[in-house]
Formats: C-alpha cells, sequence, structure tokens
C-alpha cells in the first residue's frame, strides 16, 4: 500500500529519511538534509514541507516543496526540489503521484502555480509541466524551468 505523508506528521522518520538520502542520492544531501530539519521546525502552512512515499512502510521515495529553487531567477514559488523515487521502483508512475500530491499542497498553501528545474526533459511534460525558460543554478549549471498548474481543493462549504 502507497502513502505519501509529511516528516511533520512522523517526526521519528526523519533520521530515516536522512539515511535514505545519504545512501541513494548523496549528491544532493548538503541540499536537501537541512530542508528536512526546517521543515520539522515549521507550522504545516509554511515552506519548506517535505513528504515521503511509503509502500509497506518503507521509504521508496520524497519530495521537498521549497519556497526558492537554488537557481538565479528568485521572483517564482513555489519548487518541487528535489522528487526522487527509488530507482528499484521506478517505472511505475510514482513520480507522477508525488506530482500531483505536490500541486495539491501548493494550491492548498493558496499558490496558482508549481515550478520546477530540471534537465529530466520529458518526464515532466508528459505530466503536463511546460517548459518557461532557461535558468543557471546558483554554481552555474544550466537548467530548464517549468511549470504547472496547482491543483485547487475547494470545500463544498466555501
Amino acid at each position: 500500500m502507497l502513502v505519501i505523508k509529511s516528516i511533520r506528521d512522523c517526526p521519528l522518520r526523519h533520521t530515516e529519511l536522512a539515511q535514505f538520502v545519504e545512501e541513494k542520492w548523496p549528491q544532493v544531501k548538503g541540499v536537501v538534509l537541512p530542508k528536512i530539519e526546517e521543515s520539522l521546525l515549521t507550522s504545516e502552512d509554511v515552506l519548506p514541507l517535505t513528504f515521503v512515499l511509503l509502500r509497506n512502510d518503507e521509504i521508496i521515495g520524497f519530495y521537498q516543496l521549497i519556497e526558492h529553487e537554488l537557481i538565479k531567477r528568485k521572483d517564482l514559488s513555489p519548487w518541487i526540489a528535489p522528487l526522487f523515487i527509488d530507482e528499484f521502483e521506478r517505472g511505475h508512475s510514482l513520480g507522477s503521484v508525488l506530482l500531483e500530491h505536490a500541486r495539491r499542497i501548493a494550491g492548498g498553501l493558496g499558490f496558482n502555480k508549481v515550478y520546477l528545474a530540471t534537465d529530466h526533459i520529458h518526464f515532466y511534460e508528459k505530466y503536463g509541466f511546460r517548459e518557461i525558460g532557461l535558468d543557471n543554478f546558483e554554481w552555474g549549471r544550466p537548467t530548464k524551468l517549468y511549470e504547472h498548474d496547482t491543483i485547487q481543493c475547494f470545500s463544498p462549504n466555501r
């Protein structure tokens, strides 16, 4: 069974998530691990937010919703950065599950768009992300920027 949980809702798993990141995607740990800690300290409607994807109570992926990506352009927010699925779980559309979740969370926070920076071009386009331009990461590497509409969740009582 698949479940997506906020790290804030399962704070005791933050060490497990940190180990997952260090083992599976060590090149991003310097950016991701501090955001995990920040996610634990903020309220549920303040960025950054960190979510884990669980299958049978085991972490198989995660994403973070952050205010600003590490690119030169700072006028867009929020960002899905990063999004990761364990290599042994890929090919089952789990990335799309996390992308939809991120769009719902961002919409629930009042945002109309959500953004990402990537060189995985065809992956995100097949889920409706549109290229909006080029930029450079703060360390100089070029990247494409993408956006998608958020999913607004309206209560029938409003």
